[in-house]
């Protein structure tokens, strides 16, 4: 039964609390029977009949199967209306005991093979094959010689599973506008920008000041033949200012046009120097590889840095990772980017295409403490200028200050946008199975700087933007660590995922570029609380810098890829430094022992449907009476995080979700629902179409 329920007024939830009964299903039922809830959001927009897509414009007729689309034969095991018999998993109750294997050797990625080496990774499927793909970058903006390489960049394609083969030079992908191959890439994220049902890619170039003189290439937009060949599209700034110091890009949908967009991130156009910041921009796309900026428009603009718009928060900023997700779950996509030096994070409210800043009325913009009196800086200046009235009270400084002193600047450094935190990431997740979306703030933080600096923690929703945001504390959470003397926190990404499918989140913190630094497991137990596990698990990487969530292998599990950094390491550090920034692949041990729900999802794009790659879409499972949400995304974080396309949703001992609602980010804002829905099979959704169910083995074509 198909039942479409539309609203053209303002008030798009009155249809979203509609309920159909269903009988609780048990594992020895066959699910026979489906229910589709569509209901069409007409905030602003009305109610659309939709369109049949019958032109193919936009790809979805998914004719060349490339997609998933090429429908099943029924040996996946679907009964005969169309829905899958259960396949249920009997692991007990979780969390399960998280396990890891390093097999980067075994498989072919170490140094006597493909040698996979670099900080930042991207994970993507340049082919379609639905095995996952790897873009691998050092984050430079040199140019790579193609007889010489020293591994700056690398894409690597997924041999179902057995390996990877280097696909960098055929690629296209790293091919400079005048044919030269070795084009310099600091990193990548991918999306389909033309709606042609393959993923395209925006290349990044860092350009500053520093490195002005002898760039030659500059960021680009490159498109996919659907063989994973890429060629130019047309050439294009991607920055307002004089350089494109880019360090982070997200795609998105801001408007819900159903074609994708893209916010980039920009850091300082000459180091250090706050006057050299310039505008974070937004792009909109038009569905054929060609952007305009919007940013203005959108209700996104900052200024040249004064005290007074430092202030308010209304300045430029040294950015270092931007973020696109739904943070409020009213169907519209928000923005944040998390900052560098100890400025106000932002975080942008969309409203029907249009931004809000509500940094400072969230409790987003930092954590509040303002306390300085222990920062080093500011001891060693009163040391050295006892006279000055800000010093009143002040303590001992540390022993050898030096010219510490010198880099306090009172007005300045003692005001509450100087006094945030070094922020590299923001990562969108519902940690707390509530139904909204928290946020894990991740942080670099250094003992010399005291308590005033923010470090690494989780923000809960407790109704934004009604309520601001909680900051619960590390110890109340149990994000902790330990520390000797003289430490440093250089935390420079994250990710929240399930990686035991016991249905909670868990968190993953890369830590780099100081000694003793090293990625961070941190696992949710019954108690919502969190337990560091990652030596015990096989998941700690000295140095980490980039993660990717890859289930390399396709059993149903996130298994990891970690990049690792070359920065300050010492004489006397333990472990030593290396001979390069090696790459690991860890295999996930555990989690495929649990039931688990598998999502591909597919718009038809514009000018009714989603974009193809549907990011924006919020996934939402029920499932034994626990919510679980989960948004597609277009990349985030610095130098470019991107997840496994596909989406996996642990659920533990349950074998069929009660409920799964997806909701579309077209312009309607459709939402889509489905009861009784088992767990261990893909559901490969196009959107305005029934779904189709495969096992893995078929989804893959295994």
């Amino acid at each position: 039964m198909i039942t479409r329920v539309c609203d053209s007024g303002h008030m798009p939830r009155l249809a979203l609390g509609t309920r159909f009964p269903h009988n609780q299903p048990t594992r020895e039922t066959a699910m026979r029977k489906y229910l589709v809830l569509i209901v069409c959001m007409g905030l602003f927009f009305g109610c659309n009949g939709g369109s049949d897509g019958s032109d193919g414009s936009d790809g979805s007729d998914g004719s060349d199967g490339s997609d998933g689309s090429d429908g099943s034969d029924g040996s996946d095991g679907s009964d005969d209306d169309g829905w899958p018999e259960p396949a249920c998993l009997t692991p007990g109750a979780g969390p399960y005991t998280l396990q890891f294997t390093d097999v980067t050797v075994g498989i072919g990625l170490g140094p006597a093979g493909l040698n996979m080496t670099g900080g930042g990774v991207t994970v993507t499927d340049v082919n379609g094959d639905h095995w996952p793909d790897l873009a691998l970058t050092k984050c430079q903006s040199a140019r790579e010689d193609p007889q010489d390489p020293v591994g700056r960049y690398r894409l690597l394609m997924n041999s179902r599973g057995t390996g990877f083969s280097d696909l960098t030079w055929s690629s296209g992908l790293f091919t400079a506008r005048d044919g030269q191959e070795g084009r310099a890439s600091t990193f990548i994220v991918f999306g389909d920008v033309d709606n042609d049902g393959d993923t395209d890619a925006f290349s990044a170039v860092k350009h500053d000041y520093d490195n002005d003189a002898d760039l030659v290439d500059r960021s680009s937009l490159l498109l996919n033949d659907g063989n994973g060949v890429f060629t130019h599209a047309a050439q294009q700034s991607f920055t307002s200012g004089d350089y494109d110091p880019v360090v982070s890009a997200a795609f998105l949908d801001y408007d819900r046009d159903g074609y994708l967009d893209i916010f980039v991130g920009h850091h300082y156009g000459q180091y250090g120097l706050l006057t050299s910041k310039m505008q974070d921009n937004l792009f909109r796309g038009g569905g054929q590889g060609a952007f305009s900026d919007v940013t203005d428009a959108a209700g996104l603009t900052t200024y040249p840095i004064t005290i007074e718009n430092a202030a308010d928060g209304t300045n430029h900023k040294p950015t270092w990772g931007v973020t696109a997700c739904d943070v409020d779950g009213d169907g519209w996509t928000d923005l944040m980017a998390a900052n560098y030096g100890r400025q106000f994070n932002t975080i942008n409210k969309n409203i029907n295409g249009t931004f809000f800043d509500l940094s400072l009325t969230s409790l987003f913009a930092s954590d509040g403490n303002e306390d300085y009196s222990d920062h080093a800086f500011y001891l060693c200046y009163c040391q050295d200028n006892p006279g000055d009235p800000t010093c009143a009270g002040a303590g001992t400084p540390p022993a050898g200050c030096g010219d510490l002193g010198d880099y306090w600047n009172p007005g300045i450094d003692d005001q509450p946008w100087r006094l945030g935190g070094n922020s590299s990431n923001t990562v969108c997740g519902d940690v707390d199975n509530d139904g909204d979306m928290d946020l894990l703030s991740v942080e670099l933080a250094h003992d010399y700087v005291g308590q005033s600096s923010d470090k690494t923690e989780l923000l809960i929703n407790d109704g934004f933007p009604q309520n601001p945001f909680v900051r619960p504390g590390n110890e109340a959470t149990g994000l902790v660590r330990g520390h000797v003397t003289y430490w440093n926190e250089g935390d420079l990404g994250g990710v929240l995922a399930d990686f035991d499918n016991d249905g909670r989140l868990d968190v993953l913190v890369a830590s780099s570029d100081y000694p003793s630094t090293f990625s961070l497991l941190w696992q949710q137990g019954a108690d919502k609380k969190f337990t560091e596990v990652g030596a015990g698990a096989g998941a700690r990487v000295f140095r980490a810098h980039g993660l990717g969530l890859i289930d390399y292998d396709r059993d149903g599990d996130y298994d990891l890829v970690v990049g690792t950094s070359l920065q300050r390491w010492e004489a006397g550090d333990i472990p030593s430094r290396p001979d390069d920034a090696y790459m690991y692949l860890l295999r996930n041990e555990t989690g495929q022992a649990a039931n688990k729900l598998m999502f591909h999802l597919i718009g038809k794009g514009a000018p009714e449907g989603a974009n193809r790659d549907a990011v924006g879409a919020r996934i939402t499972v029920t499932a034994d009476g626990v919510t679980h949400i989960r948004e597609i995304q277009g990349g985030y974080g610095l130098t470019g995080y991107q997840q496994d396309p596909l989406m996996i949703i642990g659920i533990g001992d349950t074998c069929i979700a009660e409920e799964v609602k997806i909701r579309w980010p077209n312009a309607a804002g459709s939402e889509v629902t489905f009861e009784e829905v088992p767990a261990n099979y893909v559901m490969i959704l196009e959107e305005d179409q029934s779904p189709r169910f495969q096992t893995l083995e078929d989804y893959t074509g295994r």
